[in-house]
């Protein structure tokens, strides 16, 4: 081979080799798109479970507070019946 021959194979091995890293490189950066959409994905996902669970957590100590609210009338009116009673049995003179 001649040094012209072997300059221009160097020439054509270069260039062979940047497309092949320009390739790489492209491919590369559609994996990490990818990945990224995948992860946003899983982020609006979770806020969305997220959101759904504070919800349904919300709904049911709601739900607690109402139970607690007839309880605590419960025992008001237990109160008024005892004081009640308890004036029949021991009248104030």
């Amino acid at each position: 081979m001649s040094a012209a021959q072997n300059w221009t194979l160097l020439g054509m091995v270069t260039v062979l080799l940047s497309v092949i890293g320009g390739l790489f490189v492209h491919q590369l950066r559609l994996v990490g798109d990818r990945i990224e959409a995948r992860i946003r994905g899983l982020e609006s996902t979770t806020d969305a479970r997220l959101v759904g669970l504070r919800a349904l957590m919300d709904a049911r100590f709601d739900a607690v507070d109402q139970r607690f609210d007839a309880v605590d009338r419960r025992f008001d009116h237990l109160d008024g019946d005892v004081e009640a009673i308890a004036r029949i049995v021991f009248p104030r003179e």
